[in-house]
């Protein structure tokens, strides 16, 4: 199992609400475009990173999401509305291999 995770800071304060509702906006179109259950957040502390993330059984369904995406118009109209929005450069991908779903499979306690 693979978690996909973005990050990005918004601009300043005055941005919030508005990357608030691009998120919103952004996960309700990726959970029912790619029958996703994508889930989205605001750190509490810091610097008020937004964060998406969603699971996916296999690396291969992730890359094949990421292909779709480069091909979605409203995806790529969606994005492009709110560039100005972010800190330029802050916004980051990971992909996290996830063991925990396996240790139940195997009995092994960590």
């Amino acid at each position: 199992m693979y978690r996909f995770i973005r990050i990005a800071q918004p601009r300043n304060a005055d941005h919030v609400p508005a990357a608030l509702q691009f998120s919103t906006e952004l996960t309700a179109h990726m959970n029912r475009t790619y029958s996703l259950s994508m889930k989205a957040g605001i750190e509490m502390f810091g610097d008020g990173h937004l964060h998406w993330h969603y699971e996916a059984d296999s690396i291969h369904q992730v890359t094949e999401i990421n292909r779709r995406l480069m091909m979605d118009r409203a995806y790529l109209a969606l994005l492009e509305k709110n560039t100005n929005l972010w800190v330029e450069g802050s916004m980051k991908d990971k992909v996290v291999s996830l063991f925990f779903p396996e240790e139940r499979r195997y009995g092994i306690r960590l």
